[in-house]
């Protein structure tokens, strides 16, 4: 992508951002909506949500070459590797003491994000929109199963019919 290609208004980038979050873009255009919001300062929420989830940081941001130091080199080194022994820790803890995922008043301690035409849904909101999408993920699978069982059926039959004939 070249700079002249980068003059776009902040509701041209909501638009884009919102289709982001929809999941309507291709994997080229998600590249390029990535490196357009690394050079641009326009802002907005829906760019800011997007570059977080794009794990765009602030200082990726304007940067035409990376920074070359040797010391961060070896701190992300550092880090990386007392993430991971933190991540095996905590994974073992949870394994070896398994809970209730209830909490005392009965709610989950699950946090469930969706996205509805861009915007983002919290709460009791998010749930429904998933027990809504999860249903209609197990009637497809169902109906997906039952078409498959009568084409195994109809195969065998006309099997069976050739072999008899």
């Amino acid at each position: 992508m070249k700079t002249e290609e980068l003059n776009l208004t902040i509701d041209e980038l909501d638009i884009l951002c919102r289709l982001y979050m929809d999941s309507k873009l291709s994997v080229l255009e998600e590249k390029e909506l990535e490196y357009l919001l690394s050079q641009t300062s326009l802002t907005s929420p829906a760019v800011r949500e997007v570059r977080s989830l794009m794990l765009i940081g602030e200082s990726k941001l304007y940067s035409s070459k990376p920074a070359k130091t040797k010391k961060l080199v070896n701190w992300k080194l550092f880090s990386g590797i007392a993430a991971s022994i933190a991540i095996l820790v905590s994974v073992a803890f949870n394994l070896v003491s398994p809970r209730d995922s209830r909490q005392p008043d009965g709610q989950s301690s699950v946090y469930v994000a969706a996205y509805s035409n861009g915007v983002r849904l919290d709460g009791l909101e998010a749930v429904n929109a998933t027990n809504i999408a999860m249903a209609k993920a197990d009637s497809l699978m169902k109906y997906a199963s039952l078409t498959e069982h009568d084409y195994l059926m109809k195969a065998n039959d006309i099997i069976s019919q050739t072999l008899n004939n």
